[in-house]
């Protein structure tokens, strides 16, 4: 979508204000939580630290909500939306395998490019604008809301881009960036940076007498694909006391140490008269001399957007006239920087403040209009800061010790957070309201990383090239002539079965005999460190799936046990030399293990006629599954 001009957007509200919606005598609001783990909301509210979370389950219902397999975010919210398994609704994982290629491709999304171009003057003029695809399957339970006469408002639920097309929508988890990818920072240092990084990208550069001259390099040319990516000119220059004044294309500000900088708006002009919007925020890391500004990803700027993110188009943009300027990218959360260390962990709580504030005031700019007979807000922050900060409350993790008194709390105020936004919204409910509170999962720590393809290499089930002894991302140094079964995301592993995989070896009978091994052998997997076993149990794709989209099922399903989880090699198709080693990442707690360990919660305002035994069942509460409340 190329650059729609600000008068537009402002006939555009100006129009959609005029289209007044009745107010609703009474609406099922559905506050989801993700990752709000049920021991750490038991112990908090005994101890009186949630006290409305405590008010809710005394007034209404408290339970343990079951996960779903794996318990992994948009697996859990895709059986929440459509109340199917993943069989069903087609989404098992982060990311996808290709089959072709065995690498690894998102899960949640597909952007294809447009169809018909037209070559003009070395320009490729795009005829059509492409297509964005949900690669979730199955219809969501607010489009048959929204069938039956009423009207739903459902904002930043995971697995939701491109938005359905029902009376309010803002996506979430899917939204790219302006490069296209799910959240590319960018580091521009004149410091050495060891590691490699995988969240972002380290631009060097040499500061001359307080002085940097650079470029923020942007996405690539729309209609000129081999001239490369547009850039704006970046300018930093130092200032007094530990700040420096930047100047971005042209507009000029001043930044402190330690400060992150307000929503800066920006626009990569190509073509002479056409641009692409998208918006950034800064934060300066170290001064000059040792020069180190982080850049965050380029959101899409929801005033001008360069896909559609909302439903209606210009309710992004309206939404911005009341609340200001906001996260656009669907994981905006940047985890990879504080993983990566290119921020302290100061910097990433004062950014989740910051997305907390507009997620509340996005939520309560809806709530307030008393228009919807359904409103959805789903707050992913309490999944954030437990991944990020678990070392704080647990003292076996390798990096406890070095963890901060914020780090250390910071759990916890996240969760008095989640408390906050739940009083205000029973304070704000109507008479005939009814409430329900859920989290997709729960939380355990991230101790130990487990390389499974070494594993699969180590007992003859995946081979290496000749004189290879380890292998990088992507497979690279694969042999699948021999190969017969590989790991790729974080709990799956495929059997390489001829006329499936490109280069598949395993026939149906052999991949059976096969599989029946795997799932023995891979409950008996020990750590050498401890003795314990590192994986729960282990699951038959074919028995846990079922539904039309279990092509793209793993044949195993991995459950680790506490504290244990898929490397991050093994989730991108490495092969390392180790089994088994110390996650010393500040990505230090996680879910992706056996759901019987991780189970989310449910709260009712009202008393249920039954238990819900997992998300997939969480439609039974509501009107549409004809159970009378």
């Amino acid at each position: 979508m190329l650059r729609i001009s600000y008068c537009l957007i402002i006939l555009i509200f100006l129009n959609s204000c005029s289209e007044q919606v009745a107010p609703v005598e009474s609406r099922t609001i559905i506050l989801g939580f993700d990752g709000m783990d049920p021991n750490l909301t038991e112990k908090w509210m005994a101890q009186g630290l949630l006290p409305n979370f405590s008010k809710l389950a005394k007034q209404g219902s408290y339970q343990r909500l079951g996960t779903s397999n794996p318990a992994l975010s948009p697996v859990a919210w895709s059986s929440f939306a459509t109340g199917t398994n993943p069989g069903e609704h087609g989404i098992f994982d982060f990311i996808r395998r290709d089959t072709k290629t065995y690498a690894p491709d998102f899960s949640i999304t597909e952007i294809k490019p447009p169809k018909d171009t037209l070559n003009l003057f070395g320009f490729h003029i795009p005829l059509d604008e492409g297509e964005v695809i949900n690669r979730r399957h199955g219809k969501p339970f607010w489009m048959e809301i929204e069938e039956k006469g009423q009207t739903a408002s459902v904002l930043r639920v995971p697995v939701s881009f491109p938005p359905d097309p029902i009376h309010r929508m803002l996506s979430g988890m899917g939204v790219p960036d302006l490069l296209g990818t799910q959240g590319t920072y960018t580091l521009i240092t004149s410091q050495f940076i060891n590691g490699n990084d995988m969240g972002g990208r380290v631009q060097r550069i040499r500061a001359n007498n307080g002085l940097v001259d650079t470029q923020l390099e942007g996405p690539q040319h729309p209609m000129k694909p081999d001239a490369g990516t547009l850039k704006l000119p970046l300018t930093i220059k130092k200032a007094k006391n530990e700040s420096v004044t930047i100047t971005l294309d042209d507009i000029k500000f001043r930044l402190k140490k330690n400060q992150w900088s307000s929503w800066v708006p920006l626009e990569f002009k190509f073509a002479g008269v056409m641009g692409v919007a998208g918006m950034v925020r800064f934060y300066l890391v170290e001064s000059f001399p040792r020069i180190s500004l982080y850049v965050s990803p380029i959101n899409f700027n929801p005033i001008d957007p360069a896909m559609q993110i909302s439903s209606p188009v210009e309710y992004s943009a309206e939404l911005a006239s009341r609340i200001g300027l906001y996260h656009t990218l669907g994981m905006p959360e940047e985890t990879w920087s504080l993983n990566e260390n290119r921020i302290p962990d100061s910097a990433y709580i004062q950014m989740v403040k910051h997305i907390l504030a507009e997620r509340v005031a996005m939520f309560f700019d809806t709530l307030d209009k008393t228009d919807s007979d359904l409103v959805i807000a789903v707050f992913v922050q309490t999944d954030r800061i437990s991944h990020m900060f678990w070392r704080g409350i647990d003292d076996k993790h390798p990096l406890h010790i070095k963890t901060s008194k914020q780090a250390q709390n910071a759990i916890l105020w996240i969760y008095q957070e989640a408390d906050r936004i739940l009083g205000k919204t029973l304070n704000k409910m109507l008479p005939n309201d009814k409430l329900l509170v859920l989290s997709d999962h729960g939380f355990s720590s991230f101790r130990r990383a487990v390389n499974l393809n070494r594993w699969l290499v180590d007992n003859g089930y995946l081979f290496l090239n000749e004189n290879a002894t380890e292998s990088s991302m992507l497979f690279t140094d694969v042999d699948w002539s021999k190969s017969k079964a590989y790991a790729l995301g974080m709990n799956g592993i495929f059997i390489n079965r001829i006329g499936r995989e490109s280069l598949g070896i395993v026939d149906k009978q052999e991949a059976i005999a096969i599989k029946n091994e795997l799932l023995e052998k891979l409950s008996n997997i020990i750590d050498p460190r401890n003795s314990k076993p590192i994986i729960t149990r282990t699951y038959d794709g074919k028995q846990v799936y079922k539904g039309l989209q279990t092509a793209d099922a793993p044949d195993i399903v991995v459950g680790y046990a506490p504290s244990y989880r898929a490397s991050w090699e093994t989730v991108l198709g490495a092969v390392p030399k180790e089994l088994i080693y110390d996650n010393n990442t500040k990505w230090s707690g996680d879910h992706a293990i056996d759901p019987s360990h991780v189970p989310g919660i449910l709260f009712t305002s009202f008393k249920p006629k039954e238990n819900i035994k997992s998300i997939q069942d969480f439609q039974l509460l509501l009107n549409i599954s004809g159970q009378d409340q």
